[in-house]
């Protein structure tokens, strides 16, 4: 039986910057069911997302990737499989699948367009992240997170990292590039992380407002509960706590 790649392709563009768009991508963190399959995500950054199948479908990935351009973000839904004969077939089903998700992700984005921001902070030293333990209110307490709070009307993403740091933890940080995708909270606000440094590399962060701080490798990320919305942005925190190639 002759066996082919098969690979379909739909766009759609949307007038918001990548990163409000990347709010708007899939943030499953379990599997979850497609075209009668199921499915796992591999991947989820600023610049896209991608799937594959653990079962029901051969060899199936989906990706979706966003690209800049002048006129906004591009919206790019794509999906490759082995097929063998009578699966040919399933291209129009497949085709409407990604249609529909191009047409999902462009229309959350735009709902996102002005929502506010949210910033956490990735305080990064040696090869550890800094975590920080809810003491309240009862349905977070005991769950894990990154520093960070409201962007105050009039204040950039940076000054607000640097004043929350300040607050929770009493040390002044370098605030650096975002990490990872933008994540769209229940409260309709968009949680944005940005890396840091400690100005003062001898200081000793203290929990203000929270029951304990952890300094975590990438390998020990997965070992505490975190909140659901930072749990989406393991996989891109782990990415920034490795060492390059």
């Amino acid at each position: 039986m002759a066996v082919a790649d098969v690979i379909l392709r739909t766009t759609t563009l949307v007038d918001v910057p990548r990163r409000v768009a990347s709010a708007a991508l899939p943030a499953f963190v379990d599997e979850f069911p497609l075209l009668g399959g199921r499915f796992r995500p591999v991947y989820h950054d600023v610049d896209g997302w991608s799937a594959v199948a653990v079962r029901g479908w051969r060899a199936f990935r989906v990706d979706v990737r966003l690209t800049p351009t002048p006129a906004g973000t591009l919206v790019t839904c794509s999906a490759t499989w082995r097929a063998a004969g009578g699966m040919l077939a399933h291209r129009s089903r497949v085709l409407a699948v990604l249609t529909s998700l191009a047409d999902g992700v462009r229309e959350r984005a735009l709902a996102l367009a002005d929502a506010p921001v949210v910033v956490g902070t990735a305080i990064v030293r040696g090869r550890c992240l800094l975590a920080q333990q809810r003491s309240y209110p009862a349905d977070a307490a005991g769950l894990w997170e990154l520093p960070g709070g409201r962007v105050e009307p009039g204040e950039s993403d940076a000054d607000a990292v640097v004043r929350e740091c300040e607050e929770e933890l009493g040390v002044k940080v370098a605030a650096g590039e975002p990490v990872g995708p933008d994540v769209a909270l229940p409260n309709g606000m968009l949680l944005r992380i940005f890396r840091a440094t400690l100005v003062d590399e001898d200081a000793s962060p203290h929990p203000h407002d929270h029951a304990d701080l952890r300094w975590l490798t990438a390998g020990r990320l997965g070992s505490v509960p975190w909140l659901p919305a930072d749990r989406v942005l393991l996989p891109a925190l782990r990415r920034l706590l490795r060492p390059g190639p």
